[in-house]
């Protein structure tokens, strides 16, 4: 999983719990081991086996290690192999879907937006209609297709944040369509499989 010295909150220095707030690291997605927060799309997210499993900065990948014909598909045309359940664009590779797709978005900042219903966005999510942009927290995407699979990514994982207070191993499941070993249970699309299709 991603390396946490790769993507800590600077903010701290010594991560002694003085200087600015961790909302300075909230558009680079780190996370803040003084204050025990990450964030991803803009939200908060307490737990830090959540925060990992999110993967939010990606990962290199070896194009000749990749055996999966769909992964490599995926790997060169920046698209997303349903069998392993991973995205890549521009060549890293993003293990779940909301990282994938904000990875396909780009990042903007919010002072430089004029419309107020765009700046509003930025502290949740939405699609503006007069500019024809969709953006959650930091990250803009143009394509409405687009938009609607990232924001029933943005639905898992507000989900899995709420169910972070009760159970990290689902949360982390939820949005890497994962396994949770504590009660047995698979997820997929943030949903709750039937026991029939647990391991």
């Amino acid at each position: 999983m991603l390396l946490l010295s790769t993507s800590l909150c600077l903010a701290h220095g010594e991560a002694d719990g003085s200087g600015p707030s961790c909302q300075t690291g909230r558009p680079d997605n780190v996370w803040c081991e003084a204050e025990k927060v990450g964030y991803v799309a803009g939200v908060a997210i307490r737990s830090e086996m959540l925060y990992e499993a999110l993967d939010s900065h990606g990962h290199d990948f070896e194009p000749a290690a990749i055996a999966c014909p769909g992964c490599r598909s995926a790997l060169e045309h920046d698209g997303f192999c349903q069998d392993h359940r991973i995205g890549f664009v521009r060549g890293k590779g993003y293990l779940t879907p909301l990282t994938y797709h904000l990875a396909l978005g780009r990042r903007i900042d919010p002072d430089a937006l004029g419309c107020p219903v765009c700046r509003a966005h930025t502290d949740g999510i939405g699609w503006c209609g007069t500019h024809g942009v969709g953006i959650a927290g930091l990250t803009a995407v143009d394509d409405r297709r687009e938009f609607e699979a990232l924001s029933r990514a943005y639905e898992v994982l507000l989900a899995a944040v709420a169910m972070s207070a009760r159970c990290e191993n689902c949360a982390a499941a939820m949005v890497a369509d994962g396994y949770c070993p504590v009660h047995r249970t698979r997820y997929r699309d943030g949903e709750r499989l039937p026991a029939a299709q647990l391991p």
